[in-house]
């Protein structure tokens, strides 16, 4: 038996343990109504603001660890719609806000805050919610450049997150490597308009196609038409981008089809790797049944 064989035989076995898994259609929405917590530096002690998306009532439920766009500049709650959506598969999502509220003063983040968040949050989540957080099943998340950020956390090795999914992302680590040898199953993302417009909100080199070539199976990487960088954005945010041409985007009419297109990319990632659904990756790895059009597909599945 292969070395990803036998890591989808460990979730498979896990997830007979009582683990939620979604068994409905990633693109459509999950069958779970989800709640959201704040969780603050100072009220809770937290080393950095947190929002939290999870599915209410009782259960157990994987994790999914997410950073946002320019190094969490770009808050949590401007992406709320899309984690809202992702949540109600089953999965607790807490997103870090590194700079709340938002201060464009520094760039630099240190990666042993995210893991001190991560192991503070793992003792403050004990029966605050009704669900039970399983940390055992969890995987993280970025877009754009606060995969840098996701990046180095793989590559420090101090805990063994489950899989990874790089929406859009943006990276000096991946544009200064050769190669990475990470096993950890990922997804690698990217929109058509993020390498377009002036200025571009991402480059050549630094993006998804410089990462999927680093890494070694599993892997999988898709790149979408006509949409852009703040598409997945909510409202908001999604207009400051449009207004003030900082990233290329979409017209607004089909910003729902976009959203609910990429929650249910992700979905389909989480809900096989961290819920141990093995059929749920063929949603992404055929083609056929991705909802929107894409430019670049391949995979690296079998290993």
């Amino acid at each position: 038996m292969n070395g990803f064989a036998i890591l989808f035989a460990i979730i498979l076995s896990k997830g007979s343990q009582g683990i939620f898994i979604d068994e409905g259609s990633p693109y459509a929405d999950g069958p779970l109504e989800v709640a959201k917590l704040d969780i603050t530096v100072t009220t809770d002690t937290s080393p950095k603001h947190v929002q939290v998306f999870f599915p209410q009532g009782a259960g157990e439920f994987a994790v999914v660890y997410y950073v946002g766009g320019l190094n969490t500049l770009v808050l949590t709650e401007l992406y709320s719609i899309f984690l809202s959506k992702l949540a109600s598969h089953g999965l607790f999502v807490f997103g870090i806000d590194y700079y709340f509220p938002a201060n464009t003063g520094q760039f630099e983040q240190d990666i042993d805050i995210y893991f001190k968040e991560f192991d503070f949050l793992r003792k403050y989540m004990a029966n605050k919610t009704v669900g039970v957080p399983r940390w055992d099943h969890t995987g993280l998340l970025c877009h754009s450049s606060g995969c840098d950020v996701t990046l180095r956390m793989i590559e420090s090795r101090r805990f063994p997150f489950q899989s990874s999914v790089f929406l859009e992302a943006f990276s000096t680590l991946a544009h200064a490597s050769s190669s990475l040898n990470f096993t950890i199953p990922a997804l690698m993302y990217a929109t058509q308009l993020a390498y377009e417009g002036v200025p571009t909100c991402n480059i050549k080199g630094y993006g998804f196609e410089k990462f999927y070539s680093l890494w070694k199976c599993p892997r999988i990487k898709m790149e979408v038409a006509d949409f852009g960088h703040c598409d997945i954005l909510d409202p908001i945010g999604w207009e400051a981008c449009h207004i003030s041409h900082f990233c290329k985007t979409s017209n607004s009419s089909r910003l729902n089809e976009y959203r609910q297109a990429i929650q249910g990319i992700c979905a389909s990632f989480y809900v096989t790797m961290l819920q141990g659904r093995p059929d749920a990756v063929n949603y992404i790895i055929d083609e056929q049944k991705v909802p929107v059009k894409l430019l670049v597909h391949d995979s690296d599945w079998n290993c």
